[in-house]
């Protein structure tokens, strides 16, 4: 998923790319179209791993070809800016894996040891003081008021 434009002019890009060989070239700018055909070519191109920690590699692998770097934006654009985080999920083991462009490392949230029951007080994974998680931190938890959203 990319920013502008809507997902059928992506799709309409898209199609005019695939005539061309990846291999030989692909559009390499930071514009949401260029990253969503560069993404489509590359999850085409990609092996399709079975094994879960080969699976969120590869999947890592193709987020970060198409990240915009850390202090690149386009003054004309302010809907394109540098990716702060990336996040794979893998439904299967109930992990969700994060990477942030500030760390050097990637951890992870084992949804199943999460206290998630009924009743159960809400807690958030506190990354104000930008800490650098590693691993499978679910046990870092801390408790947290519940989210206020802006409207209902």
């Amino acid at each position: 998923m990319t920013n502008s434009p809507s997902f059928d002019q992506q799709l309409a890009i898209d199609a005019y790319w695939k005539g061309v060989n990846g291999l030989n070239f692909l559009p390499g700018t930071i514009s949401s179209p260029d990253r969503f055909v560069r993404m489509s070519w590359s999850l085409n191109a990609a092996p399709k791993e079975k094994e879960p920690r080969l699976a969120v590699a590869t999947a890592f692998s193709l987020i970060r070809s198409i990240s915009v770097p850390l202090g690149l934006a386009d003054p004309v654009k302010p809907n394109i800016a540098a990716t702060i985080w990336r996040t794979v999920s893998d439904t299967g083991a109930g992990r969700y894996f994060f990477e942030s462009s500030y760390s050097p490392s990637i951890f992870w949230v084992d949804v199943k040891k999460l206290k998630l029951e009924p009743g159960s007080a809400p807690a958030k994974l506190d990354l104000s003081a930008r800490p650098i998680l590693d691993g499978e931190v679910s046990d870092k938890f801390v408790p947290a008021e519940p989210f206020t959203f802006l409207a209902h």
